[in-house]
């Protein structure tokens, strides 16, 4: 396992959480940040969107914070507060900014989740 992350822990630090962030702020701010598309989605589609990239958030946040460190418990809690308050504070964004774009409380949730199962995975 330790193999597979050694060519991201040869990253500049932060980068991989520099990214995966502009990348979520983005896809969640932005009123329509992607093509319309004839591809046929179920219902809710976008909250399993949501969970992979909070969960996401939280595997390169845990990466930058602990470059090779012996992770205990404890350390797995800071990238989690993290993550699910990214997660909170965009709902709170779209709720506010008025670009088509709204609060939904079931996405907070799926942002939530997808940091849950990651830390529970990772």
């Amino acid at each position: 396992m330790i193999r597979l992350l050694r060519p991201f822990l040869r990253l500049p630090r932060w980068l991989l959480t520099a990214v995966c962030s502009g990348l979520i702020l983005y896809l969640t701010l932005v009123p329509k940040p992607l093509p319309d598309n004839d591809i046929p989605f179920w219902e809710h589609t976008d909250k399993l969107v949501h969970a992979i990239m909070f969960g996401a958030l939280y595997v390169c946040l845990a990466l930058d914070l602990w470059r090779g460190q012996p992770v205990a418990l404890r350390r797995r809690l800071l990238p989690t507060l993290i993550s699910i308050a990214a997660g909170g504070i965009i709902e709170l964004l779209q709720g506010a900014m008025h670009l088509g774009r709204g609060a939904d409380p079931l996405d907070f949730l799926a942002d939530s989740v997808g940091v849950i199962v990651a830390m529970l995975l990772v």
